[in-house]
């Protein structure tokens, strides 16, 4: 549940509470990608390329939004939980590497790259639990969940 509204809320915040991706606002979400530029580790082009490119950018930022609102859910509902956690190990993955290390600056993107590489891994391997729309639909003996490497 955590790691689900960690992820959930920051589509919810990006989108309904304040409108962090429109880039003619103040505390659009893009412009992060300007202080992580010094300090991303190994994906330092790809932030440079987005910075220098700031269509691209836009369209990138609405999609990663969007992706860590389907997977937050995901995970808070217990569906396809094992699919999202690799939604989650991926996005935490992200955001450890742009971010790079930029001190105190930097302390929640750090906290939530590990939060989500810990708990994306320990998803993976365990899967969903007993109160978890998986664990539902397995039980109901609904057919796409008979496949190999869904059950859990």
């Amino acid at each position: 549940m955590v790691i689900g509204w960690t992820y959930f809320s920051a589509f919810f915040r990006r989108t309904l509470l304040a409108n962090k991706l429109d880039p003619e606002l103040p505390g659009y979400i893009g412009e992060k990608f300007n202080h992580f530029l010094p300090n991303a580790l190994g994906i330092k082009p790809i932030i440079q390329y987005l910075v220098e490119n700031p269509d691209i950018l836009y369209y990138n930022m609405v999609a990663f939004t969007i992706i860590e609102g389907i997977v937050g859910l995901f995970i808070i509902f217990g569906l396809f939980t094992r699919l999202m956690s690799i939604g989650v190990f991926g996005l935490a993955m992200g955001i450890l590497l742009g971010s790079g290390w930029i001190g105190t600056t930097c302390l929640d993107e750090w906290q939530i790259g590990v939060l989500g590489i810990a708990t994306g891994f320990l998803l993976f391997l365990t899967g969903s639990g007993r109160v978890s729309l998986d664990n539902y639909l397995m039980n109901r003996n609904v057919a796409f969940t008979k496949r190999n490497g869904l059950h859990g």
